[in-house]
């Protein structure tokens, strides 16, 4: 049948002269046939000659030297350079109106939401609070450019009022949820943002992301800081966890059982700044009674707690 005929046949020959180890010459010669009815004897051929020659050779290019004064390392996440000027409430309100009035799919839009969250930084508490007094409304597409432009301030101002908006119940759960992981990525997180975050562990509705993002953040603070162990707020946030383990992890149901383990992966996530409660997830997790489940939570809570500090009934003591 036609369809098992050759319709197209092609051949390439290339002659390359190779001097001193570089290319210094290429012809090649191509021949493509198309023969849309082969057994008629029919079709065209196409014949292509190409050839390159080297030219010259250059010698490497040297980049201008530079003053290693004027070279430093940074991260490009979210940089940009600081302004001098001082940044007003007003002006940060026009700027959310600007952002939902242009398209939110656009490089404009892109350019200014980066704006937003840089301008949050220069505002204090009292200022932002204020803010969003005026700028809470939504887009007409439904988005709140303060809301998202929050988590990304990473201030102490910023976090406060996100903690103060999810206790009010102003911005919904899966903004609240976004708020909390967004922790995870302060950079340098601050006393006060643990001080303020810390009730949030109390409350009944608090969330595995509120126990795990508070306790991320409280890791990072603790590896900035050698004596975080005497930081206030670090001891509440520590006293409200151990209050929940009780002397031993003793829980009565399965909803307990749920919430031990969720607080046992928190002190985990903690790390460093566990390190005082040690003796009691080790009781925690050599009580036999304990359903299996938390006992392996207790011994996982260890994973960030540096070895230098004595686990009693887990690990054998150092002479």
């Amino acid at each position: 049948s036609q369809s098992e005929q050759q319709v197209l046949s092609s051949k390439l020959e290339c002659v390359q002269s190779i001097k001193d180890g570089v290319l210094a010459e290429a012809k090649c010669a191509e021949s493509d046939q198309v023969s849309l009815f082969p057994q008629k004897g029919g079709g065209t051929e196409t014949q292509t000659q190409s050839s390159l020659q080297l030219l010259q050779v250059e010698a490497d290019t040297l980049h201008k030297k530079v003053d290693s004064e004027d070279l430093y390392m940074t991260s490009i996440f979210y940089e940009r350079e600081e302004t001098e000027r001082e940044v007003t409430g007003r002006e940060v309100t026009e700027l959310v109106w600007t952002l939902c009035l242009v398209h939110s799919t656009s490089y404009e839009t892109a350019g200014l939401f980066m704006t937003l969250v840089f301008e949050l930084r220069h505002l204090s508490l009292e200022a932002l609070r204020a803010l969003w007094q005026r700028s809470s409304f939504k887009c007409r597409d439904n988005w709140q450019p303060l809301i998202d432009a929050l988590p990304s301030c990473a201030t102490e101002a910023c976090v406060v009022l996100m903690k103060e908006l999810v206790a009010s119940g102003e911005v919904e759960e899966d903004k609240a949820e976004y708020f909390f992981w967004s922790f995870v990525f302060i950079p340098k997180p601050t006393s006060g943002m643990i001080e303020s975050l810390a009730p949030l562990l109390k409350s009944p509705r608090a969330s595995q992301s509120c126990f795990l993002g508070i306790t991320a953040l409280l890791h990072r603070f603790c590896s900035a800081h050698s004596s975080c162990d005497d930081v206030p707020a670090v001891q509440d946030v520590l006293g409200i966890l151990g209050k929940f383990l009780g002397g031993n992890c003793t829980v009565q149901d399965s909803e307990h059982l749920s919430e031990m383990q969720l607080v046992l992966k928190a002190i985990g996530n903690a790390g460093l700044a566990a390190a005082s409660l040690a003796p009691v997830l080790s009781s925690c997790a050599s009580l036999n009674s304990n359903p299996m489940e938390i006992r392996l939570a207790a011994i996982q809570a260890f994973r960030r707690i540096p070895c230098s500090v004595r686990v009693s009934g887990l690990l054998p003591a150092g002479d």
